[in-house]
């Protein structure tokens, strides 16, 4: 009777992590976002990116966006929720620019590509923050964003 107790006790607990990292990416997925910060130590990016988040099945595939910066420019990125969506993870995935505005947004997209921990998950409103963005090493960067009607 306690093996039974103890296997159903994990199998709740699987699901409703599973389920957890579910809703925060159907959050994303889909979905315009507009960055409201993105800073470094405090200092805000003077121009400030929105994100594409394409529709996806979390667990069969990768997930795409598009990361876009100024009124033409746009690169390419992975994104991942995890760890029962306490965690972002998103990398710049760019294959080439086609002018200025593009080699703008996959810099800053590389820049701040790394693993996020899951400050607020609201279904307007997203904050993430971390010390291990990619061109930020050992800095505090924090990603707030809002959702796009």
């Amino acid at each position: 009777m306690f093996k039974k107790i103890l296997f159903f006790t994990w199998l709740l607990i699987a699901m409703v992590s599973c389920n957890k990292t579910k809703t925060v990416s159907n959050r994303l997925d889909g979905q315009k976002w507009k960055v409201t910060e993105l800073s470094v130590d405090g200092v805000n990016e003077l121009e400030l990116p929105r994100f594409k988040f394409s529709d996806c099945e979390i667990y069969k595939e990768s997930c795409k966006g598009l990361w876009y910066l100024g009124e033409d420019g746009h690169s390419g990125f992975a994104w991942q929720i995890r760890d029962k969506g306490k965690t972002l993870e998103f990398s710049n995935q760019a294959d080439h620019a086609h002018g200025l505005e593009d080699v703008k947004a996959a810099e800053q997209c590389i820049a701040f590509s790394g693993i996020y921990k899951v400050l607020v998950s609201k279904r307007k409103r997203m904050e993430f923050e971390t010390s291990a963005a990619f061109g930020f090493p050992g800095k505090k960067v924090v990603l707030k964003m809002e959702r796009e009607d």
